[in-house]
């Protein structure tokens, strides 16, 4: 699979954004999410995108992850 510069350069623009600001990080995951959104919400191919993309998660991303699901959680 040829990959695209931003496929390539994924890890480093998000570790910066990552020490960016609020505004920015909420950017950069609501796009995100938006565009797994919209390619693949069919529920299949859903659940198997986030079942593939949380096993190649590494420990410290899980974390955050969970940490910003319970404040999701509160939010609601």
């Amino acid at each position: 699979m040829i990959k695209s510069t931003v496929e390539k350069m994924a890890n480093p623009i998000g570790f910066e954004i990552g020490c960016s600001d609020d505004v920015t990080q909420a950017d950069l995951l609501n796009g995100f999410c938006r565009g797994l959104d919209n390619s693949i919400r069919e529920s299949e191919k859903f659940s198997m995108q986030i079942c593939y993309l949380v096993d190649k998660l590494d420990k410290k991303s899980e974390k955050v992850l969970l940490e910003i699901a319970e404040f999701i959680k509160d939010k609601a």
